[in-house]
């Protein structure tokens, strides 16, 4: 089993706007709803692809209720807290315009002390199953967690011998840093805002000097692995015409990258099966989830190639 942690999660949904006019109203066309927030899309894609999963989360009112349930529905166990607050919207608009892609993120509920501990505790419970063989640690966390809550939980983690691959930015992720996770996952601007360099593959040796497995996307051009001093880079291409959206390809690419060090021997395999998964969210009709069939029929044609990594 993996144990997926979505310290903020959010109902995602997609809203249909040809034009957004300002102080004055705008209707919608159409909406569709759908779990959201990192590590529940990395949490989903993994039951997807045949994994048992745990998720731990934070769950806010009637919206909160709404993402347990549907974890529940795909057989993915919600643990953590329950609060009062309602848990986050986010929205994303998709039209034939310049608004298309445009994203409005809510912030989610603030969390109370106690609430931090039982949280906290309950990760300290998971982690003592046996059956919990690696973490995944992806996104925002809510208000009143704070800043050094990751590098908190894949410290915790390490003591009990469990991999944590993470997928976070800002505070959360320069503080997690020192506490050496096995795996990170950013993307090009993540990576360009932490250490200031724009090669994705100079951003992935940086970060290999904080972690075992660095993972640096840059969009259409594909992923850049670096593992024990080897850099991959790994692509797919895809037609515009076969992209619904690209809003969750990285966190099922975190799920792809998780599995496959343990399904798959050598790193570039590891790239392979990533690639396929974050491109396999792509072409999928639901925000932020992947088809398996979609990802073994990618993952044949995906093109992967060792380069040489730039020197630090």
């Amino acid at each position: 089993m993996i144990l997926t942690v979505c310290a903020n999660p959010s109902v995602d949904s997609f809203w249909a706007i040809d034009q957004i006019q300002r102080g004055t109203t705008n209707r919608s066309a159409a909406e569709s709803f759908y779990p959201g927030g990192k590590g529940i899309h990395t949490a989903f894609a993994l039951r997807e692809l045949g994994q048992q999963v745990m998720v731990l989360g934070v769950w806010g009112g009637q919206t909160g209720q709404w993402l347990k349930e549907q974890c529940l529905e795909r057989d993915i166990e919600p643990v953590g807290p329950h609060v009062e607050a309602w848990t986050r919207i986010c929205i994303t608009n998709q039209s034939a315009t310049e608004w298309n892609e445009t994203e409005i993120l809510g912030g989610g509920p603030s969390i109370a002390a106690h609430q931090v501990r039982k949280f906290k505790t309950t990760y300290q419970q998971c982690l003592a199953d046996e059956n919990i063989k690696a973490v995944t640690i992806g996104g925002s966390a809510a208000r009143g967690f704070g800043d050094k809550l990751y590098a908190e939980m894949i410290e915790l983690a390490q003591e009990a011998g469990r991999p944590v691959f993470l997928d976070a930015s800002g505070l959360l992720l320069k503080n997690a840093l020192a506490a050496q996770p096995y795996a990170i996952h950013i993307n090009r601007d993540e990576g360009k805002q932490l250490c200031g360099k724009e090669d994705p593959a100079a951003i992935a040796r940086w970060l290999s000097a904080h972690c075992t497995l660095a993972a640096v996307t840059n969009g259409a051009d594909g992923l850049y692995l670096l593992h024990d001093g080897q850099l991959w880079h790994s692509s797919h291409y895809l037609a515009p015409s076969e992209i619904h959206s690209t809003i969750g390809s990285g966190d099922c690419l975190l799920a792809g990258l998780c599995l496959a060090t343990f399904n798959y021997d050598f790193p570039e395999q590891w790239a392979k099966f990533a690639t396929a998964c974050g491109s396999a969210n792509c072409i999928s009709p639901q925000l932020g989830m992947l088809a398996a069939a979609d990802v073994h029929k990618i993952f044949e044609h995906v093109t992967v190639t060792s380069v040489s990594p730039p020197e630090s």
